[in-house]
């Protein structure tokens, strides 16, 4: 491996780890997990052309999160994970009718610990 390739590892683990320090001070962990699993449903809505359900879930986090960078890190740090996860495994996109239930649930779960 290229020195080049060992940096940037090594500085987007440090990124990731600050930001999960950040995120971890921002929101409980219920909390961060509903938004780790929109995150998730995100990355497979990337991969799977799900435009509508990306739209729905990124509406979702203006309307219920407190306007903090570490929220938005934490998402898109989930969102990656699960766009590569997707990739390496070579899953199969869900039914758009499944997905949309999995993103509406997600929502709701979202609402409701935001709500407490």
């Amino acid at each position: 491996m290229c020195n080049k390739t060992l940096i940037s590892i090594y500085f987007f683990i440090l990124i990731s780890a600050s930001s999960n320090t950040y995120a971890a001070r921002a929101a409980s962990s219920s909390q961060l997990e509903s938004i780790a699993d929109l995150g998730r449903l995100n990355g497979v809505a990337l991969q799977c052309r799900y435009m509508t359900q990306m739209q729905q879930i990124k509406q979702a986090l203006v309307l219920n999160l407190p306007k903090q960078r570490a929220l938005g890190e934490w998402f898109e740090n989930k969102t990656n994970e699960s766009f590569m996860a997707f990739m390496t495994t070579n899953a199969s996109c869900p039914s758009a009718t499944e997905f949309m239930q999995q993103v509406n649930a997600a929502i709701i779960t979202l609402e409701s610990e935001y709500k407490k």
